[in-house]
């Protein structure tokens, strides 16, 4: 499949973190021209949990798998992504410098948008209009995402708890 730039646009326009720029034709320009195309075979490793990262990926066709070791060295599945449900992973390497919190794994052939974190940083040193509101929005994705952990963590000792007790 061949990759427009009219069909990178329209998928980044639906990608949450770039919903205060998807208007701006020029902003969104800008973000485009930092974008690489990756295709991955299916059942290829996109990321490996542990090793640093630099790159921040929009599915643009396909599916994959974010999966954890458990602490016994058993995979398993987190959750499956799906292109169409206009998501991203990655995203926390443009925040810090961390190694990665998971591995992800193609499950059908699959194309990424990738934006490289020096490229953004680049961008951001450019253009802080266009990277601000990003930078904004994943910050608030990450700070839900560590509420929603902290509920489940929770939820989990109760029910440690209400067994030890019961």
């Amino acid at each position: 499949m061949k990759i427009s730039k009219d069909g990178v646009i329209e998928k980044i326009k639906k990608i949450p973190f770039f919903k205060e720029i998807k208007e701006n034709d020029d902003y969104i320009n800008q973000i485009v021209g930092i974008i690489k195309v990756k295709r991955v075979n299916q059942g290829s490793s996109i990321i490996k949990e542990g090793e640093l990262g630099s790159e921040l990926f929009i599915l643009y066709e396909g599916n994959v798998e974010i999966q954890k070791k458990t602490r016994a060295g058993d995979n398993y599945t987190v959750v499956s992504l799906r292109a169409e449900d206009n998501v991203f992973f990655g995203e926390m390497c443009l925040i810090d410098d961390e190694k990665r919190s998971a591995t992800v794994m193609s499950s059908t052939d699959t194309i990424l948008l990738v934006i490289r974190k020096e490229d953004f940083i680049q961008l951001g040193n450019n253009y802080p209009q266009i990277s601000l509101p990003i930078t904004r929005a994943i910050s608030q994705i990450l700070s839900s995402r560590l509420r929603k952990t902290t509920e489940d963590m929770l939820t989990l000792f109760d029910a440690l708890v209400n067994e030890i007790k019961g």
